[in-house]
């Protein structure tokens, strides 16, 4: 007696999911990251000129996202957890301004620690790399 051919069912075991990769043309004027739906913080990313990515061509590494029921939405990733993210793009004239006004801050930072620790009379040497 033979068997009836059975489909094989395409699965990705534990040990091998990864992080989520992204696979289409992705318009190089953008920069892409996933944001976690938490809260109102897809709502604050888009205020800081964040745009939920709808591009039906695209496809992040998880057969969930290429599900027909998602088409022209927000391509969205589950994590291990269950939390659900969504990939987002800005311009990426707005994403240099905004990594150059966090490095801005964060020398402010690195000379008040620096000021600080030579008014009030510490000696030695403070030293800060980068990486």
């Amino acid at each position: 007696m033979s068997k009836p051919s059975e489909k094989r069912v395409t699965r990705k075991p534990l040990h091998q999911q990864g992080p989520h990769t992204i696979s289409g043309e992705k318009d190089p004027n953008f920069h892409y990251r996933f944001v976690l739906d938490s809260g109102s913080r897809i709502h604050q990313m888009q205020e800081a000129g964040y745009e939920l990515v709808t591009d039906d061509d695209m496809v992040v590494g998880e057969s969930r996202v290429s599900d027909p029921k998602q088409q022209g939405s927000g391509k969205r990733v589950v994590s291990k957890n269950g939390d659900v993210a969504y990939l987002m793009k800005q311009k990426k004239d707005w994403y240099a301004e905004d990594q150059a006004a966090k490095q801005e801050r964060n020398d402010e930072l690195e000379n008040s620690m620096k000021t600080e620790a030579t008014q009030q009379g510490y000696y030695g040497s403070i030293k800060n790399t980068r990486s």
